[in-house]
């Protein structure tokens, strides 16, 4: 598109077929003819050589402009330059100044060229070629007022030609002028219908203006002019266009038309090396887009590894990828690279690199960063700024995207509540902002409030463009799931991941939905050797393991449950053990427990469970279950032959993330006529969350009754106890979604028992969790304790252990 003009070049190069005539007949006029057509006939260097010769032998004026004009015709400029490198610009022929005048251009002297031109236009300022000649030199050299002004003279002087639309194509190509170069362009080619060289660049030029249909009309109607490989770049010019179109619209069906038009490129065999790699750096960015993410890093690694560091666009693209897939540190290394290299696009107001780099700090929990990249990029941003016209002053989208990313980040600090009471601040200016309604969901889903969720996302929808509603329709489903509302709800929730757009909320919906329907396997083990207070006293050790089907449409599903025991009494082992199948039934609000079992070893019977758990709010749940011949039952009991059926109720108050119990009562009636009646009570709060640290105390309160009845397991006639507990949790994250944390518990309480003094009970412990979401996580840990067994004090080492495996 950019290619010099050639038509000056050769300006004298055939003077010499008018001027043997005029000089007439002399020897040296005649071995200068001889040469001159020895050069027509094709021997170019064997004349040129021979010019040389003559030239140095006569130092005639003639033979040096022959050698000139053959030397430029063979491109041999600097020689050309040479001839003569102690004449003066006078001493030049008009025809000489023009062919050495392009020379020097040619050789990359703009000094000397422009210099040689003007000396031509001065000499005969109608001279078309001097003109011309300063156009072009002063578009090489970036002058393009200068170069217009010598344009306009050649114009005046030779009116319209085809070396002078060439120029003004030049000049508009190197100054971005695409409608000016298009008209130049066109006219050349309307002169001349066979300029091929024209053609092409009126074709790279429709492809640069984004003009595909253009370019393939030009292509259509000239097909001898165009190869297989330029019908190759000019699909991939359209694939091209396609993508960042859908990207700069949000259509993802035309970006993925795109990258179908990729594909057809990269599959052909005739394709050039250079088009294949282009191609491919597109092609990642296409798939990142489309959220393919792992087709996308795997081509990005395979490109890095055959042609080097990648290109910027592809880089972010990559970045992109890296944080979908779950692997934050690695994209915020791009993205801080990519700031580096570009600082402007660090606060782009179309893409800000600082919102993907924001996001790839909180997913690493890297949240003190996050805090700092926030507030430098709030202090660079004005609440306004000029729009395109830089008349009138507009609301800056990078400032309200920044109020509106510190609001989640406090909310993924733990600061919750902070985060609601800005965000309410905000709805009170702008309540029909349908993005504030989105995120107050989001966080209310967050917080443990599904149905207050549904209704933010209900408010939003229709303050949302019709095509942009999916975001606030998947929050809403996500709210029906997390509450248990599966019925109706999986369905739609499988036709949106068939049929919506790629989008976040699309891949997180998909992901819970996966996550919560998965079946999966659970234990956990305890190992005691205390008297201890409480209806399993003398318990050495307790292991529970528990397999859960994959959940249904509905939201139900099987389980089988494995409960083992074993205790030591007066020098006698005790075990017992319980198989257990059930299933549980989603009737939201109400949920329906069923199982059925059998004992073994010490408890040979029968036994079966039924519950019924009902949740009206976000923030209440009320329980009823029945137990029969209970796995609770004391080794004790079960030694002496006597089991027991359980009853209870249990009404659960959750007020927030950071707060929450219950209170319960319980009916234990054991088949030697004791009647165990206990009331229990307990309040769970996050005294203090912020980034890896947690605070969270808890208050427990029971009691109980019992009938005096003799029995060799722990059956005080009344006891109550208080207890409090305080633990510090630091978590210390390792990648997305796990991380490793440390507790320390300290507890403190009182135990009274009728008939004995009542005594203090305290406990530490510490205890390590895993936690590799979303297939595995396991914790271990050991308490030391002091209990109370009939008025005397104890000291025990609690060990326990568990993990949850989910089938993904």
């Amino acid at each position: 598109m950019q290619n010099r003009p050639s038509s000056l070049l050769p300006i004298c190069l055939l003077a010499w077929l008018t001027s043997g005539a005029a000089y007439g007949q002399t020897s040296t006029d005649a071995q200068r003819e001889a040469l001159v057509i020895q050069a027509r006939q094709g021997a170019l260097e064997a004349s040129i050589d021979g010019l040389k010769t003559l030239y140095f032998q006569t130092r005639d004026v003639r033979v040096r402009e022959d050698l000139v004009a053959l030397l430029v015709r063979a491109s041999r400029h600097q020689e050309a330059l040479a001839v003569c490198d102690w004449c003066q610009t006078e001493n030049y022929s008009d025809s000489e100044l023009a062919n050495l005048a392009g020379a020097a251009r040619s050789a990359g002297d703009y000094d000397q060229a422009l210099e040689l031109f003007r000396a031509l236009s001065y000499r005969n300022p109608s001279n078309a070629e001097g003109w011309l000649g300063q156009a072009l030199v002063q578009t090489d050299m970036g002058n393009y007022t200068l170069a217009d002004i010598s344009l306009q003279q050649y114009n005046q002087v030779a009116g319209t030609t085809t070396a002078g639309l060439e120029a003004k194509g030049y000049l508009a190509a190197k100054t971005a002028n695409a409608t000016q170069e298009l008209d130049a362009r066109q006219k050349l080619v309307a002169q001349d219908p066979n300029n091929t060289s024209e053609l092409h660049a009126l074709y790279r030029l429709a492809v640069g203006l984004g003009a595909s249909s253009a370019a393939r009309r030009i292509m259509q109607t000239n097909p001898e002019v165009f190869s297989d490989s330029d019908r190759l770049w000019l699909t991939y010019y359209e694939g091209v266009t396609d993508i960042r179109l859908g990207i700069h619209t949000d259509q993802p069906a035309r970006t993925r038309g795109g990258l179908e038009q990729l594909n057809s490129v990269l599959s052909s065999p005739n394709a050039p090396q250079e088009l294949i790699t282009i191609a491919e750096y597109d092609k990642v960015v296409a798939l990142a887009e489309l959220r393919r993410f792992s087709e996308a890093e795997a081509l990005a690694v395979r490109l890095e590894n055959q042609h080097g560091q990648l290109p910027s666009y592809v880089s972010r693209a990559r970045a992109h990828a890296l944080n979908g897939m779950g692997r934050p540190n690695e994209a915020i290394a791009l993205y801080e690279n990519l700031i580096r290299q570009s600082p402007e696009q660090a606060t782009n107001p179309d893409d800000p690199l600082n919102e993907g780099l924001f996001y790839s700090y909180t997913d690493a929990q890297r949240f003190r960063d996050a805090d700092r990249l926030l507030e430098q990029w709030r202090a660079s941003e004005p609440e306004q700024r000029l729009d395109f016209t830089r008349t009138v002053r507009i609301e800056n989208p990078n400032y309200q995207k920044v109020l509106l990313l510190e609001v989640l980040l406090d909310a993924w600090r733990g600061r919750e509540a902070e985060a609601s009471e800005r965000l309410a601040a905000y709805q009170a200016q702008a309540p029909a902002d349908p993005y504030l309604w989105i995120i107050k969901g989001d966080i209310e889903r967050d917080r443990g409030w599904p149905r207050k969720a549904e209704e933010s996302y209900q408010q939003a929808m229709p303050l949302l463009p019709h095509d942009r509603q999916e975001v606030a329709e998947h929050g809403v489903l996500l709210s029906r799931l997390q509450r248990g509302q599966w019925k109706g709800t999986t369905s739609e929730i499988a036709t949106e991941i068939a049929t919506a757009r790629p989008s976040t909320s699309r891949d997180d919906m998909a992901r819970e939905w996966r996550e919560l329907r998965a079946p999966q396997l659970s234990s956990s083990f305890e190992r005691s050797k205390g008297q201890g207070s409480g209806t399993q006293a003398s318990r050495e050790w307790r292991y529970e393991v528990l397999l859960e089907g994959p959940r249904n449409d509905n939201g139900s599903r099987p389980f089988a449950q494995r409960i083992g025991q074993y205790g030591e009494f007066e020098d006698e082992d005790l075990y017992a053990s319980y198989n257990v199948a059930g299933y549980e039934w989603n009737l939201h609000p109400a949920t329906v427990t069923l199982a059925a079992g059998h004992g073994s070893q010490l408890n040979d019977d029968f036994l079966a469970l039924a519950e019924l758990q009902y949740a009206p709010t976000d923030h209440i749940t009320t329980t009823l279950g029945v137990e029969i011949n209970t796995t609770d039952t004391p080794l004790r009991a079960l030694r002496d032959g006597i089991n027991a059926d359980r009853y209870r109720a249990e009404l659960a108050y959750r007020r927030d993330e950071r707060g929450a119990g219950a209170i319960g009562v319980m009916a234990t009636d054991f088949e030697d006529s004791n009647l165990r009646q206990s009331v229990y009570g307990y309040w769970n709060q996050t005294l203090y969350h912020l980034d890896r640290w947690q605070i969270n105390g808890e208050v427990q309160v029971s009691a109980s009754r019992n009938d005096d009845v003799e029995a060799s397991y722990f059956n005080p006639e009344r006891d109550a106890s208080l207890a409090g507990v305080l633990s510090v949790n630091y978590e210390i994250p390792f990648d997305y979604r796990q991380s490793f944390i440390q507790t320390i518990s300290l507890g403190s309480g009182r135990y009274w028992q009728e008939s004995f003094d009542s005594e203090n009970t305290w406990s530490i412990g510490y205890q390590h969790s895993w936690e590799l979401v979303p297939n595995v996580s396991f914790e271990y840990g050991i308490t030391r304790e002091r209990a109370v067994y009939d008025g005397v004090p104890e000291y025990d080492n609690v060990i326990s252990a568990g993990f949850v495996w989910r089938f993904l």
